[in-house]
C-alpha cells in the first residue's frame, strides 16, 4: 500500500517538477540586465567610482556607456531604499574605488513602503550579485529565477519564446534600448492625446508612518555614507508636466523638507533636482510620465556625468 502511494505521489510530482525545471533553464538563457551587471560586478567592480542606485525611474534614466565617469547602474523596477543599502553593504568589499554614490529620491519615495525581506528581486539579487537580501540564511529555492516571480517570467518567457516580441537589447551595461520607447511614442508623441491621459501611475495618498520609518532608514543610509568617506548625489529625475500637476503638495513639501535636512546635515551630500526641469526635457524624451525614453536619458546622463566630473 505505501510502495502504491509512494509510487502515485512520483508519477504526480515528476512531471510536475521536470515543468519547473524546465522553465528555470528558459528563463536563465533568456536575455537578463541582472546577469550582465553581475558580470560587471565580478570582472570590473574595482573600476567603478559611481554606482547609481533607485527604481525604474533611475534605471531608464542613466546608460553609464555615455559616461567618462566609470559608472555601474544597479537600479531596478520598484527598487527603494531598503534595498539600496543592502546592496552598498554587500558590495562595498569588492567597489575598491567607489568614490561617490548617486540615490534616486522620486516624489513620493518617503511614503512607499520598502521591499522588505520577501522581496521577489532578492532572488535576482542573490543569484547574480551574490547578495543575501532575505535577512537570513538563504534556501535552495531562494536563488531560482523563475519561481522568484512565477506570474512575471511567465508573461515575459511567452514574450520572448513565443511572440517574439520586447525582445532585451542590452548594451554591456545592462541599458536596454528596446524596452525604453513606450506609452508617449505608442501615441506618436501627440501632445493633445498624452495630455488628455487620465489615468497613469502616481502615488498620491499620503503615509506618515511609511514616511516616520523610511526617512530613519534614509537617515542610517546617509549616515553610513558617510562613515565610509562617500560623497552622496540624492538625485530627484525628470517628470513630465501632467505628472507634476498631480503631484500631492503634502507628500511633496514633505520629501523636499528631507532633502533640505540632509544638505544641512551631511557635508558630503549634494542634491541634482532635475524633477521639475521641463525647459531641457522635450516631450519625446519621455517613455511615460514618470520616466524618460533614450532621447532624455542621453541628456540626463550627460548632465549626471558633468556633475560627477566637477566632483572627483
Amino acid at each position: 500500500m505505501k510502495k502504491k502511494f509512494l509510487l502515485q505521489n512520483v508519477l504526480f510530482f515528476t512531471p510536475i517538477v521536470l515543468a519547473f525545471l524546465g522553465m528555470e533553464w528558459l528563463a536563465l538563457k533568456a536575455p537578463n540586465s541582472f546577469e550582465i551587471k553581475g558580470e560587471l560586478i565580478e570582472k570590473e567592480a574595482h573600476q567603478f567610482t559611481t554606482i547609481t542606485l533607485g527604481s525604474s525611474q533611475m534605471l531608464n534614466a542613466v546608460n553609464p556607456e555615455w559616461m567618462e565617469v566609470p559608472t555601474i547602474n544597479l537600479a531596478s523596477g520598484n527598487q527603494h531604499h531598503d534595498t539600496d543599502f543592502k546592496l552598498l553593504k554587500g558590495l562595498g568589499s569588492q567597489l575598491t574605488n567607489l568614490s561617490t554614490v548617486v540615490l534616486e529620491v522620486s516624489y513620493s519615495h518617503f511614503e512607499l513602503p520598502h521591499n522588505g525581506k520577501d522581496f521577489w528581486k532578492n532572488n535576482l539579487y542573490l543569484k547574480y550579485y551574490h547578495v543575501n537580501c532575505f535577512e537570513r540564511t538563504p534556501y535552495f529555492k531562494d536563488r531560482l529565477v523563475f519561481l522568484s516571480n512565477v506570474p512575471f517570467f511567465s508573461e515575459r518567457l511567452y514574450e520572448y519564446y513565443i511572440e517574439n516580441k520586447h525582445t532585451p537589447n542590452y548594451n554591456s551595461h545592462g541599458y536596454n534600448f528596446n524596452d525604453l520607447y513606450g506609452q508617449f511614442a505608442a501615441r506618436n508623441f501627440d501632445k493633445k492625446r498624452i495630455d488628455a491621459m487620465k489615468r497613469f501611475k502616481i502615488n498620491t495618498e499620503p503615509n506618515l508612518l511609511v514616511f516616520k520609518n523610511n526617512t530613519t532608514l534614509f537617515f542610517e543610509l546617509l549616515e553610513y555614507l558617510k562613515q565610509e568617506n562617500l560623497q552622496v548625489v540624492i538625485a530627484t529625475l525628470p517628470m513630465y508636466p501632467t505628472y507634476l500637476q498631480k503631484r500631492n503638495p503634502k507628500i511633496l513639501h514633505r520629501r523636499d523638507s528631507i532633502l533640505q535636512l540632509a544638505k544641512k546635515q551631511f557635508s558630503n551630500v549634494t542634491l541634482f533636482q532635475k524633477e521639475t526641469d521641463t525647459l531641457t526635457y522635450e516631450l519625446k524624451d519621455f517613455w511615460n510620465q514618470s520616466h524618460l525614453s533614450p532621447s532624455g536619458a542621453k541628456k540626463y546622463t550627460a548632465s549626471l556625468d558633468s556633475l560627477l566630473s566637477k566632483m572627483n
